[in-house]
Order: structure tokens, then C-alpha cells, then sequence
């Protein structure tokens, strides 16, 4: 009798402490991705339960965004690999594989046509590249910067903008295809962790470990406005997303909150508080629809609620590291699945009883 797969318990995604953790969104409105070790996770958003993997690369993958049709995903990993990769069929088919950089990948951005790539991170001669996704040709130079680029993003609208977001503490803006360098953006003290276009592309938003967010021009670049005043946040911003009509965005921090701003009036209209404890910093977020996700440093994956800052709507909980017990035991004649992992963790697991 041949084995059938039933269920895949995903795990969260593998965590360190002051990294920020992409989490990338489908264009359809399904799932949502992230990574762990040499995995690529992709979850259904209504129902994380529901979840698949790609297993295909050979070094820790860093990170995975969905291509703009849907179609395809990007993900690149520690070596500087992007496989590009099929979302229809249950084999996750090869399409492309490239080695853009020769260290790291921490970030990925396509083009609106789902034709072009910007693959961005550490390396030894550049720190990023932009390129075309069927034949790995370059589309312009991405240069400008003197430490590894933390963050990409492409306005998906014409004419075609570029930003990035560097450990050098600035960030810089291009023109393009092909993309040219126009000018450095020097407003941060620190880090600068992620930089986001707004869905309509009049603007982007620039997010720093000095807990400051920078909002400029899509079009031209030109600084328009600092959110929040001096400090956005108490602490390092990891990361930011748009909402899907382009007025307002959250962002998260390392000082345990995530703020929703209304980027019109330049304020924060809702604080969520997510804990006190050290694993309660967030570092990764996602607005996908009316789903607002966030990535706590612990690896919990956070479903807020507007109208309830104070409480998660749902908090996905698993394993983040490597699962070293299991096993099962029945009571009242429903199983338990008991698993033990190395980051310390026990999980109980109810299944359907016949299950």
C-alpha cells in the first residue's frame, strides 16, 4: 500500500536577532512566504494550516517573493543563488537559476511585467544587480553603495523606479531600464533596513535602525516628509508594507510594537502593542488584503486587529528549528502528535481522530 502525504506542519520562519525577515506576498491573495534553513515556506493566509515547501536550494535561503503575474516565485539564498521557480504545478518546476551575487541575498524585487529582477545583499565586487528573468542579461548597475544593501524595491507603475536601502546608512534612488544611479538619499543615521513603494507608485518609504521612517517622491525621489516626527519608533524599524489602496502602512519595530500610519495626515493612528519580552520584537510584516501579518522575533506569525490593538486576531505558533522527538499518544481515543525541537520548544499537535 503506497504512503499518501496528508498534512504538512510548516515551520515558522528561523529567526536572529536584529535581522529583519521578509515575508512575501501573493499577488493573488492566497499565501504568503517566508523561509527557513534550505526552505522556502509557502502558507495559505486565510488558513495557515494549509502549507507546502520548496526544498530545491542548496544553501540557507534568505528570501522569496512572488513574481507580479503569480506565476512565479524568486528566491534567492547565502550563496547568492536566485531560483526562479513555478507556482501552478505541485513539482515546483525550475525555470531560471542565477548567481547575481557571490555572498548573501536579502532582498528581491521584480519589475511590474514580472520581466525584470533586482536581487540585492552581500558580496565581494557589487552588492546588487538587476536583470532579465529569462535570460540573467543585465538591465543597469546598481551601485552607489560601500556596505551590503539590505533592501530593494521597484514602483510598480511606469516610468520604472529604483530604490535601495544600505548598512552604509543611506539609501539611493535610480531611473530606469536600464536602471541608472541618480542620487544618494543621505536622511538616516543608522542602518537602513527596508525601503517600500507605495502600490500606486506616487510614493516610497524609507525605515531605519535609528527607529526613523523617510517618506519621498516616487517619481523623482525628492524627500517629502519624515513620519512620526523625529522618532517613529522607539526603537530599529525592521521592516514597513503598503496597504492595498496606497493611503496608510505599518511598520515594525524592535521596541515590541507594530504602528499603522495614515501616511496623508503623517501620523500613527493605531499602536499594537505584541509583548514585553525580548522574543517580541518584530521584524518582519506584511498587508496582504485586509490581513495585516507581522514576524515576531520568537518566529510567531501575528494576525493583528484594527479594532483590537491589544490582542492578535490569531498568532501562528510550530517549531523554527530542526525537530528532534516525536511522537504519539492517544487520549480518549483522539491522537496527540508531541514534538520536541532544538530551540527548546515542545508542541502538541490535536489530529482529527481516524486521522
Amino acid at each position: 500500500m503506497p504512503y499518501e502525504l496528508k498534512h504538512v506542519f510548516a515551520s515558522l520562519p528561523q529567526m536572529e536577532r536584529g535581522v529583519a525577515k521578509v515575508i512575501g506576498g501573493d499577488p493573488k491573495g492566497n499565501n504568503f512566504l517566508y523561509t527557513n534553513g534550505k526552505c522556502v515556506i509557502i502558507r495559505n493566509i486565510e488558513n495557515p494550516a494549509i502549507a507546502d515547501i520548496y526544498t530545491e536550494h542548496a544553501h540557507t535561503v534568505t528570501v522569496a517573493k512572488y513574481a507580479p503575474s503569480g506565476y512565479y516565485i524568486a528566491s534567492g539564498d547565502a550563496s547568492g543563488r536566485i531560483r526562479i521557480w513555478d507556482t501552478t504545478q505541485k513539482e515546483h518546476l525550475l525555470k531560471y537559476e542565477y548567481t547575481p551575487l557571490s555572498g548573501k541575498v536579502k532582498d528581491i524585487a521584480w519589475t511590474e511585467d514580472s520581466k525584470r529582477i533586482a536581487a540585492v545583499g552581500d558580496g565581494r565586487e557589487k552588492f546588487g544587480a538587476v536583470f532579465l528573468w529569462d535570460s540573467g542579461s543585465s538591465v543597469g548597475e546598481l551601485s552607489g553603495h560601500a556596505k551590503l544593501i539590505n533592501s530593494v524595491d521597484i514602483k510598480q507603475t511606469r516610468p520604472y523606479r529604483l530604490a535601495l536601502a544600505s548598512d552604509d546608512t543611506c539609501g539611493s534612488f535610480f531611473e530606469g531600464p536600464p536602471f541608472k544611479f541618480k542620487f544618494t538619499m543621505r536622511e538616516h543615521s543608522q542602518f537602513v533596513n527596508c525601503v517600500r513603494f507605495s502600490p500606486d507608485g506616487n510614493r516610497f518609504v524609507t525605515a531605519g535602525a535609528d527607529g526613523q521612517m523617510f517618506l519621498y517622491d516616487g517619481k523623482d525621489g525628492n524627500l517629502i516628509s519624515t513620519l512620526g516626527g523625529e522618532k517613529a519608533h522607539k526603537g530599529g524599524i525592521y521592516a514597513i508594507s503598503w496597504s492595498p489602496d496606497s493611503s496608510q502602512l505599518i511598520s515594525a519595530s524592535g521596541d515590541k510594537t507594530v504602528k499603522l500610519w495614515d501616511v496623508g495626515a503623517e501620523t500613527a493612528v493605531t499602536t499594537f502593542n505584541l509583548g514585553s519580552d525580548v522574543t517580541d520584537q518584530q521584524l518582519g510584516c506584511l498587508w496582504q488584503n485586509e490581513h495585516l501579518l507581522t514576524i515576531s522575533l520568537s518566529g510567531y506569525i501575528n494576525y493583528l486587529d484594527k479594532n483590537n490593538p491589544d490582542r492578535t486576531i490569531r498568532t501562528v505558533k510550530g517549531h523554527s528549528k530542526s525537530i528532534q522527538c516525536v511522537t504519539v499518544h492517544k487520549k480518549d481515543g483522539r491522537p496527540h502528535i508531541y514534538s520536541g525541537s532544538h530551540d527548546g520548544h515542545i508542541n502538541i499537535l490535536f489530529t482529527h481522530s481516524g486521522q
